[in-house]
């Protein structure tokens, strides 16, 4: 079983992220683009996830991950682990 990661949520425009987006970050300074969305993430939102990330890592050059409580598609599983995004389920936020 694994560990529950903290993070603390911080403001997207630090970032170079749109304002509506959630960004939070651990004590690592590792990235998260948090999704707590009822329906499956689709390959849709996987495009914007890593245009998200892309964003994010020129900004910050920090390693970005998703973290969700939703349901991923495999597809987009596999168009993430491509794109050196990893995905968490156990996270609380601070």
């Amino acid at each position: 079983m694994s560990k529950e990661i903290i993070l603390k949520e911080i403001d997207p425009k630090s970032v170079g992220v749109p304002s509506r987006s959630v960004i939070g970050e651990d004590r690592n300074n590792h990235f998260y683009i948090i999704k707590n969305i009822k329906s499956r993430i689709i390959m849709k939102h996987g495009h914007k996830i890593v245009e998200t990330a892309k964003e994010i890592k020129n900004k910050t050059n920090s390693n970005v991950s998703l973290a969700t409580t939703a349901p991923v598609c495999s597809k987009t599983i596999k168009f993430l682990n491509e794109n050196d995004i990893k995905i968490i389920f156990d996270y609380i936020i601070k």
